[in-house]
C-alpha cells in the first residue's frame, strides 16, 4: 500500500510538471521580433497648413519580420500651430504570427528617428503609447512630432478685430500686425470655402464682386498674418457674419452669439458687426469684448484698472464685493 502512494504522488508530480512546462513550450515555440527601428517623414505637416500625411519606413535587421499596416495622424484638429504637435498612429503586424511575436510594448521597445528632410521642421519624435493586441502579433504605437521651437516658436499675431465694413457691402478689415510680410484672407459662403485664398499686402480687401458672383447666402471670411521669415503663419481669426440678401446687405439678428467651440460668447450688431477691444452695455449691464470680439470674464485689466465680471453671465460687478473678497465701486473699478 505504501510503494502505491509512492508511485501515486511521483505521477501526479510529473503530470504537474510537464502541465507547468506546457506554456514554456510553446511561448519557445514563437520568437519574439526584437527591437522596432522606424523613421518618419512628411512633406506637408507643416505650421500653418491643415492636414497631411506621414510616411513610416522600418530599418535595422529585422524589417523582414513585420510590416507597417497602417500610418494615420488622428489629432482632432490638424490646423497645424507651433503648440499643436501632430500625434500619429502607426500599426504593425508580424510577417509570421506563428513564428513571431511583439516582445514589449514599452518605449525601451522602439528606436524612433527623424528623416533628415524633415530635421528642419521638427525637434524631435516623442513616444506616447503602444498597445499590443492578437497574441502580440499587431502593436499599435502613438508618437508625438514636436515642431521646430527655434523655427516656430515666435508665430506672428493673430490679425484683431476681422469685421465688414458697415458703408461698403462686401468691404473686410482687419488689424494690422507689425510682424507680418503679408496676410492671407478666404471667403466663406455659409460656412464653407470659396474661391482661392489671397495674399494681400494691406488691411483690408473688397469681396464685392466675388460675392455678386455667388450670390444670396451668409458671408464670414479669416484672415492669418504670413511672418517675412520663413513665411511662418500665424491662426486663423474669423470674422462675423454679413447677410446677403436680394442681391443687397441684410440687417443681421443682433444679438448673443455663440461661438464654434460651445463656450465663449459674443455680441453681433445689426449690421453684423461685434465689439471687440471695448466695453459695451447691453439692458443696462456692462460687459467687455476682448481683442478677439469675445465676452471675457473674472479679473480683467483695462487702461491699468481692474474689472471683475461675472464668470458666468460676463456682467461687470459695480458698487459691490467680488466673489475673493474685494470691494469694486460705482464704476466697477477696484482701487486699492
Amino acid at each position: 500500500m505504501i510503494r502505491w502512494k509512492k508511485l501515486s504522488a511521483l505521477l501526479t508530480a510529473a503530470v504537474m510538471a510537464v502541465t507547468a512546462m506546457a506554456p514554456c513550450a510553446m511561448a519557445a515555440s514563437r520568437t519574439k521580433v526584437g527591437k522596432i527601428y522606424l523613421t518618419f517623414n512628411t512633406s506637408d505637416v507643416r505650421v500653418g497648413r491643415e492636414g497631411g500625411t506621414v510616411e513610416v519606413t522600418p530599418t535595422g535587421t529585422n524589417t523582414g519580420l513585420y510590416y507597417v499596416d497602417s500610418v494615420e495622424i488622428i489629432n482632432e484638429d490638424d490646423d497645424w500651430t507651433s503648440s499643436s504637435a501632430p500625434i500619429v498612429e502607426v500599426v504593425l503586424g508580424v510577417e509570421n504570427p506563428d513564428s513571431y511575436y511583439f516582445g514589449s510594448s514599452s518605449s525601451s521597445g522602439f528606436k524612433l528617428t527623424l528623416d533628415e528632410d524633415i530635421e528642419d521642421r521638427f525637434d524631435d519624435i516623442e513616444f506616447v503609447d503602444a498597445d499590443r493586441e492578437d497574441d502580440n502579433a499587431t502593436l499599435i504605437l502613438q508618437v508625438r512630432l514636436i515642431f521646430d521651437e527655434d523655427r516656430y516658436g515666435n508665430l506672428p499675431a493673430e490679425p484683431s478685430s476681422p469685421q465688414w465694413d458697415s458703408s461698403s457691402t462686401g468691404l473686410a478689415s482687419w488689424g494690422d500686425v507689425t510682424t507680418a510680410k503679408y496676410f492671407e484672407v478666404q471667403l466663406l459662403k455659409d460656412g464653407a470655402e470659396i474661391d482661392n485664398s489671397r495674399m494681400i499686402y494691406d488691411t483690408s480687401y473688397d469681396f464685392s464682386d466675388t460675392i455678386r458672383q455667388h450670390g444670396d447666402g451668409i458671408y464670414t471670411f479669416k484672415v492669418r498674418s504670413v511672418k517675412s521669415v520663413q513665411n511662418t503663419k500665424s491662426g486663423w481669426n474669423e470674422s462675423s457674419s454679413l447677410i446677403i440678401s436680394g442681391g443687397h446687405a441684410a440687417s443681421a439678428v443682433e444679438g448673443w452669439m455663440q461661438a464654434a467651440d460651445g463656450v465663449r460668447w459674443w455680441w453681433q450688431n445689426s449690421d453684423g458687426s461685434y465689439p471687440a477691444s471695448q466695453w459695451k452695455e447691453i439692458s443696462g449691464r456692462w460687459y467687455y469684448f476682448d481683442e478677439q470680439g469675445y465676452m471675457a470674464t473674472g479679473w480683467i485689466n483695462v487702461n491699468g484698472v481692474s474689472y471683475y465680471l461675472d464668470t458666468t453671465s460676463g456682467a461687470m460687478y459695480a458698487s459691490r464685493y467680488t466673489p475673493d473678497g474685494y470691494w469694486v465701486d460705482a464704476d466697477g473699478a477696484w482701487r486699492p
